[in-house]
């Protein structure tokens, strides 16, 4: 009995001991959050951004004009790293002109100036064909292709003319530059998760969320039952010296 219950004392002691020490160092860290400057030291491992809840958004298209990447996030439209407009409907492809950045829906085509700012949205009220399926160039000319055919305007956009080409330089989508997608996900999710609040959900617990609550719970019953243990071998180990003595 006794040998089982020492056994078991070790066991769980060893057990306690690890956590008491990861306790005593996040404490010891958190004390001197300031000095070690932890609130302004920011963590972006994609593991913890996932656990966090903020992990990388993906984009749902991706265009490279010119010198500007123009991507689509659900609804909402960025040239580099900065929202320019909404649309209902995913970007199609896009197209460089002199003086304009034209991107295409199915039903409509944004207009951006060559900076990257919203000038004004074509739809069919403007004359653009409906059903639009890509958008590309002809020797310098927009050429959209729709379900109905194929049109071409100007730079002006105000003609379109049924035609019949090939040898069109069609827009395609393309990989996101990693220098973007760093400046994208500082949009969407800040710069990371701070150090001091890594060390905090640990010290607490939350770091496994729900989970936490109950392992600081069996662990302070595996405290109790320590110490329990602990004075029950130490009572009995006194009573035999006791008796020896006698």
């Amino acid at each position: 009995m006794n040998r089982q219950l020492r056994s078991v004392h070790r066991s769980m002691g060893a057990i306690v001991a690890v956590f008491v020490m990861m306790l005593a160092v996040t404490g010891v860290l958190l004390n001197h959050t300031v000095d070690f400057k932890l609130d302004q030291r920011y963590l972006t491992w994609d593991w913890l951004l996932e656990h966090y809840g903020v992990a990388n958004v993906e984009p749902d298209a991706v265009f490279l004009l010119d010198q500007h990447v123009i991507s689509q996030f659900d609804t909402q439209v960025f040239v580099d790293a900065k929202p320019v407009t909404h649309v209902q409907r995913a970007l199609l492809g896009g197209v460089v002109l002199d003086d304009l950045i034209v991107i295409a829906t199915d039903d409509a085509l944004i207009l951006l100036s060559p900076e990257g700012e919203f000038i004004e949205r074509m739809g069919s009220a403007a004359g653009v064909p409906a059903m639009i399926q890509n958008i590309g160039l002809f020797h310098g000319d927009p050429v959209i292709q729709t379900r109905d055919g194929m049109f071409r305007s100007d730079f002006l956009l105000e003609q379109w003319e049924r035609i019949s080409l090939v040898g069109i330089g069609w827009s395609t989508p393309q990989p996101m530059p990693d220098s973007v997608e760093i400046e994208l996900a500082e949009y969407f999710h800040g710069k990371g998760i701070t150090v001091e609040r890594l060390i905090l959900d640990i010290h607490n617990g939350h770091i496994v969320e729900r989970y936490g609550i109950w392992i600081l719970d069996i662990l302070a019953l595996m405290m109790i039952v320590i110490s329990l243990t602990g004075l029950w071998m130490w009572g009995r180990q006194r009573s035999r010296k006791v008796t020896r003595e006698l």
